[in-house]
């Protein structure tokens, strides 16, 4: 697991009232209003890194209830697993707001760890399907997308991409609700918030990309496409394919936790 492991220290122990065999859940966080966040700790020892895990839901949604046993695997394994919301076209918010707010989120997410008694942690982000490719933009470009946020922006130590998007430009009319309106009506936007065209941004930064073999929704073209770009941008990058496993099924902890 390069992404996760690199830069992973062991430094104090964050507390928690809720807990189970393995990770430690805590009450949900506001990290800006109506957004909250739930964090999932060990159980004993400190957290070696901090993981914000952004759903995905085609810009329009962004329920990260699905996404919550695979930041107990991620905890029970020795990390701070946050997962995070965001507004979308539903709450009225386009381009670039959830992104901002994505990005936010991680900077609030490394200040609320390190408040507790940790330290400074590396913090990976993940995301999944339209998570992925918000998430990709916030750590490819963390210094633009800062918008109101109350915390220090914070520069991702690693990015790990479930099943996204990544090319928008392509992908065409389902990225629509990010922006309100088609491609060929405002193309600039599009350009913008197109992840695949911030590549060579940060080479320094080590990507994790995994697809399901079986993806009919968002073909695996699009992380393999994505994969040679950030290679041909100096990044290091690790592409995993998992055969048999559809969009829905690779954020399983079952599927993707060994892998992470």
């Amino acid at each position: 697991a390069p992404v996760l492991v690199a830069g992973c220290s062991d430094q104090g122990q964050v507390a928690s009232p809720e807990s189970t065999a393995a990770s430690m859940r805590v009450r949900t966080e506001d990290y800006l209003p109506g957004l909250a966040a739930d964090v999932h700790l060990p159980r004993s020892g400190a957290p070696r890194a901090t993981v914000v895990l952004v759903p995905g839901g085609g810009w329009s949604s962004a329920d990260p209830a699905g996404l919550a046993p695979l930041a107990e695997s991620l905890a029970a394994s020795g990390y701070a697993a946050v997962t995070i919301t965001y507004r979308t076209a539903a709450d009225g918010a386009r381009f670039p707001r959830p992104v901002e707010d994505v990005a936010c989120a991680v900077s609030w997410a490394a200040s609320h760890i390190s408040g507790q008694g940790s330290g400074a942690l590396p913090v990976v982000i993940l995301g999944h399907s339209a998570g992925a490719q918000l998430a990709a933009l916030a750590a490819l470009d963390p210094t633009t997308f800062v918008g109101n946020c109350p915390s220090t922006p914070v520069s991702p130590a690693g990015l790990v991409g479930l099943a996204g998007p990544y090319d928008i430009e392509a992908f065409g009319g389902p990225a629509e609700p990010l922006f309100g309106l088609p491609l060929e009506r405002d193309p600039s936007a599009w350009a913008k918030g197109n992840s695949i065209r911030l590549a060579a941004n940060v080479p320094e930064l080590p990507v994790l990309l995994i697809h399901g073999g079986a993806d009919d929704l968002v073909p695996v073209a699009f992380t393999e496409a994505f994969t040679d770009a950030l290679r041909a941008g100096g990044h290091q990058v690790t592409l995993k394919v998992i055969d048999g496993v559809g969009h829905q099924g690779i954020y399983l902890a079952a599927v993707s936790a060994s892998t992470i």
